[in-house]
């Protein structure tokens, strides 16, 4: 295969090797038309080009000796056609790898409509059956919380204790039947878009979440936070999960729990985060972590139903942003999330705080 020439190199070489062919054709001398096509390919030239370079040196070229004017025609002619393949060949590749990228995309269009018609299938089926669920565990539970009520001085303590054990089974059921309606939901209901102020997102979080910062002795710091575009509802969802899980993951920690909540302005927006010093697990299984029913710590240990920070992944997807964790094992961690569009408004302040990371405390709850 040639190497790429240059334009005036190009013009000459042709004429050469057309007049070398006229004056005596051989196959190698047509050969010859090939090389310079495809070098002529490689440098970016077009088919006109060499056609163009074909007449001129037609043209300007000296008479080739004793060849009659018709064989001279007959054997440009022949060389030009030779010339011309390459760029021939080159275009029904193209048409032929348009026509393959064509029938791969209406593949990929179909396996797209199905997986879409398939989510959808599935995502009514389990927000029908999660429906279905709850009515049926809130009968069980109130059926068995009247029981201890009303009938409590006649049970057996052993049958006390099956009671109990009915009431915290559906508890625990109710409670993953309500996260898996969230994480339905969280798909099916269309985003309210608005611009919101995340400091009152997160203190409104913190406020559903007041019975468990009650149960705890936890240090929480809000630092500042920005003004973003996004749906209130699902974006205090994020933090109420964030939070409760920092929670639930501190409480031992020495000498107390330590929660912070706070941004930091990088190039492309900023970057929020949830921090705790609590037990914080091992880096080596953060694939699973944002996973449903995926545990990095044992259900015994820890109560929770292993969908909460799946439902926050995809909240922040559908939000056009990533989440991600860093962590060590009894050293804690830390939860990071972006948001694709942010508002201009100014940032949420509170107190005495520097830029980004910043933090006021803003409550002791114990």
């Amino acid at each position: 295969m040639g190497e790429p020439m240059s334009e005036p190199g190009f013009r000459s070489a042709y004429a050469d090797a057309l007049r070398t062919y006229v004056a005596a054709p051989s196959e190698e001398a047509l050969a010859r038309a090939c090389e310079l096509a495809t070098s002529s390919l490689q440098a970016g030239l077009d088919s006109s080009y060499v056609a163009m370079a074909h007449f001129e040196a037609l043209r300007v070229g000296e008479p080739a000796g004793d060849v009659s004017g018709e064989l001279v025609d007959e054997r440009s002619s022949r060389f030009l056609i030779a010339a011309l393949r390459p760029f021939s060949d080159a275009r029904h590749r193209l048409e032929q790898m348009s026509q393959e990228l064509a029938e791969m995309n209406d593949t990929l269009i179909e396996r797209t409509r199905e997986l879409e018609i398939a989510n959808g299938e599935l995502e009514t089926f389990s927000y029908s059956i999660s429906h279905d669920l709850r009515t049926s565990l809130q009968a069980v539970l109130g059926f068995a919380q009247t029981l201890t009520v009303r009938y409590a001085q006649d049970l057996q303590p052993e049958a006390s204790r099956c009671v109990e054990m009915i009431i915290k089974g559906a508890r625990g059921m109710n409670e993953l039947v309500n996260d898996l309606l969230a994480l339905a939901q969280a798909n099916r209901l269309p985003l309210e878009l608005e611009s919101i102020d995340l400091g009152q997102v997160v203190r409104d979080a913190v406020g559903e979440l007041e019975q468990q910062f009650a149960a705890s002795d936890v240090d929480l710091k809000i630092g500042e936070l920005p003004v973003v575009a996004g749906d209130r509802v699902l974006l205090k969802r994020v933090y109420v999960n964030l939070i409760s899980n920092a929670i639930k993951f501190s409480r031992e920690a020495e000498p107390r729990a330590r929660i912070e909540v706070g941004s930091s302005r990088r190039s492309k927006g900023h970057v929020l985060f949830v921090r705790d010093n609590g037990v914080g697990f091992d880096m080596g299984q953060s694939g699973r972590l944002f996973q449903a029913f995926q545990r990095l710590h044992g259900g015994g240990d820890y109560e929770g139903t292993g969908v909460g920070l799946a439902l926050v992944a995809r909240i922040v997807d559908r939000h056009g942003g990533r989440v991600w964790a860093e962590s060590e094992l009894g050293k804690g961690a830390t939860f990071y999330f972006t948001l694709a569009a942010e508002g201009t408004g100014a940032a949420s302040k509170q107190g005495d705080s520097s830029a980004g990371q910043g933090c006021e405390e803003t409550a002791s709850n114990g």
